[in-house]
């Protein structure tokens, strides 16, 4: 609806009452004030806009329409103008409460401390009952470190609410800043007399004398409290820093111990003060023997969760503890949580750095079989499996580690997953899926050095896409040019291709690559090398190789061939 027309409907309205301007001015605003309130439910904001600026110009005492505009001016960022109209507003009702709370919100904003005291102290005493004043009020204040007036304002709040812990605190902090320590104590002496059977007060006053280095007098409070609840938690972290305030270190090393392995303590509380312990220990570069001690004895405590073993484990590795020590930590996190990832992993990493493959398996099994969504228990496990020569269980391993690939998966896991995953096919004469492996590989990664290797040498067993497998070889030679495997297997592949002196010179290579360490490992590269030698016509230096060969290795009924007939046999 156009403001035009709402213009008109009002005038009309108007006239049923008689146009003889028997209607004033303040009652047309009020009508204007009520059609720019409907226009704002019905989220017509222009036209509300229009209608209350309509109305104070018939009625400029209005303090609604004031009130209301202010809140328009301020949406629109006229931050100047908005604390004007809200001004008006309040000083043409000094009555109205919301209104001075407005303007109290605008001169802190504006940061106009000075103002917004004496608009409160004007409400605090037009409305008395109103703590939130006093509130603002007291806040303000302490702002403005006008601790005597701090005083009078929690003064007033006591008398409405009742002494209070919370209030009695303030009480004493600001009599501390006045530094009237006789009125701040009393405070807290009198807090604690009024509730004798809260023994926190009385805990709270002996930390107040030590915080005040009055570690005597603070000490006898502790005391009182020590007779009716030695086990108090609170009493025990009191005395904890009054040992650590006047240098006690065994009492305090003591104590430490008395308040983690405290059965009255919540384990959530528990964990939050050990990892202060924690926290501090690191920051300081402290001995980290003795909170070791601790954690060993809270340890043999029930444990709710994994949370305080986990904060245990942090610590230990952060200040390099031995594996052996850690291990067992991770052990019971395990028990209390099967599934816990963290302690899982580190026992996997221990295990693999110590290269013990059955610890392997027993670590990443579970995790396989709860199908945790970790690829990493799926690649160590593969790879335990190959190394124990069970092809089928690897392949089967690697085929679920796959499922749980995803964007975040370490790029080299994965192409090791199918690399592996292809020999172990190989392994089970399934050449069609390891080539396919080694495809998805190199997909990946297509310079994976080992797997170019592996896919061209048994291409070349199988006299496959030879110039391929030449190719192949040729590229992880240029990644790795002084791998005697790498330099066999171009070798071999160029006898293959019947380039008996090119494979030559690269068997050659090989061979002074292997130098004097040659082992059970390298017959096959031995025998490769009589192989090349016989077919360039080079026979005793080739029976010589065979003989090597078999002398390393139990040799094959070829091989055994090869040295009766001393002549190159292909079978």
């Amino acid at each position: 609806m156009s403001y035009c027309r709402l213009l008109v409907i009002l005038f009309l309205s108007f006239g049923v009452l008689g146009v003889s301007a028997q209607v004033s001015d303040k009652a047309k605003a009020e009508y204007f004030i009520l059609e720019g309130h409907r226009q704002l439910l019905l989220g017509n904001n222009s036209d509300a806009f229009e209608m209350l600026r309509h109305a104070l110009q018939l009625d400029p005492t209005s303090s609604v329409a004031q009130s209301e505009l202010s809140h328009f001016w301020q949406f629109l960022r006229q931050d100047s103008l908005s604390l004007e109209y809200m001004k008006r507003a309040s000083e043409n009702d000094p009555d109205n409460y919301w209104n001075k709370e407005a303007l109290v919100d605008f001169y802190v904003n504006a940061g106009k401390t000075d103002e917004a005291i004496s608009v409160l102290e004007q409400l605090s005493k037009q409305f008395p009952d109103k703590e939130d004043v006093l509130l603002m009020l007291e806040s303000l204040y302490k702002e403005k470190q006008d601790y005597a007036n701090v005083i009078k304002t929690l003064d007033a709040l006591e008398v409405k609410e009742g002494k209070s812990e919370q209030l009695s605190i303030e009480k004493f902090r600001t009599f501390v800043q006045m530094k009237d320590e006789k009125k701040a104590f009393k405070e807290m002496s009198e807090l604690a007399a009024e509730y004798p059977n809260d023994l926190r007060y009385r805990v709270l006053l002996g930390d107040l004398y030590v915080d005040q280095e009055q570690y005597d007098e603070g000490l006898k409070v502790y005391k009182t409290v020590e007779v009716e609840d030695p086990t108090n938690i609170y009493l025990m972290s009191s005395m904890l820093n009054y040992y650590k305030r006047t240098n006690q270190d065994s009492l305090y090393q003591q104590q430490l111990n008395k308040i983690c392995t405290s059965p009255k303590l919540e384990n959530e509380t528990r964990l939050r003060f050990l990892n202060g312990l924690v926290y501090q220990n690191i920051q300081e570069n402290k001995d980290p023997q003795p909170l070791l001690e601790i954690f060993r004895k809270v340890r043999t405590m029930p444990q709710e969760d994994t949370q305080i073993l986990e904060l245990c484990t942090r610590f230990m590795v952060t200040t390099k503890q031995p594996a052996e020590e850690v291990k067992p930590v991770l052990r019971e996190m395990l028990a209390i949580n099967p599934e816990s990832n963290m302690a899982r992993n580190l026992l996997l990493e221990y295990a693999v750095e110590d290269n013990d493959t059955a610890e392997v398996v027993r670590i990443a099994k579970p995790a396989v079989d709860y199908s945790i969504d970790d690829p990493v228990f799926y690649y160590y496990l593969g790879v335990a499996y190959f190394q124990m020569d069970s092809a089928q269980l690897t392949v089967k391993t690697f085929k679920k580690g796959l499922q749980h690939v995803n964007d975040q998966t370490n790029l080299q896991l994965l192409t090791n997953m199918y690399a592996l995953m292809g020999d172990a096919y190989h392994q089970l004469g399934d050449s069609k899926h390891a080539y396919e492996c080694y495809d998805s590989c190199l997909l990946y990664r297509p310079d994976e050095a080992m797997v170019l290797n592996n896919y061209a040498y048994y291409l070349s067993l199988e006299d496959s896409h030879l110039d391929r497998a030449e190719e192949m070889s040729r590229r992880s030679l240029e990644k790795e040019p002084d791998s005697p495997t790498y330099l066999d297997t171009y070798a071999w592949i160029l006898f293959k291709q019947k380039k008996y002196a090119e494979a030559k010179e690269y068997i050659d290579k090989a061979l002074n690559a292997l130098g004097d360490s040659v082992s059970t490992n390298d017959a096959t590269i031995v025998e490769h090398a009589g192989d090349i030698y016989a077919k360039n016509g080079l026979k005793e230096k080739a029976l010589e190789f065979w003989q090597q060969a078999a002398d390393l290795d139990t040799p094959s009924a070829t091989l055994l061939k090869k040295l009766k007939k001393k002549k190159y046999i292909n079978e």
